[in-house]
């Protein structure tokens, strides 16, 4: 895995106004209007827990162990992002290939 390649496909998913973050990513987990998220590996475990929760209930896709909460942050461009959700099935599919290789 190319930690670098991923940063950047998220921080260009997050410019093209494609990533969901804050109190708005459960709605949308909820409404399955994200087919994909990414949890910080080291966010708190209440909040963890009720993001995992959510997903597997609504059979959203989740990675949890990939990267860290001030990575998530720094590819975003802001001070703290836990956990992103991604609506477009094509920035899904490109952060996946970036996973495998």
């Amino acid at each position: 895995m190319d930690k670098q390649k991923l940063l950047n496909a998220i921080g260009m998913a997050y410019g093209s106004r494609n990533v969901i973050y804050g109190a708005k990513l459960l709605d949308f987990i909820k409404g399955k209007k994200v087919t994909f998220v990414i949890i910080g590996s080291n966010m708190g475990p209440s909040q963890k827990k009720k993001i995992t929760d959510k997903c597997k209930f609504n059979e959203v896709e989740y990675w949890d162990d990939i990267l860290t909460v001030e990575e998530l942050a720094q590819a975003c461009g802001r001070t703290t992002i836990v956990a992103v959700g991604f609506k477009e099935q094509n920035f899904v599919k490109l952060l996946k290939s970036t996973i495998k290789q």
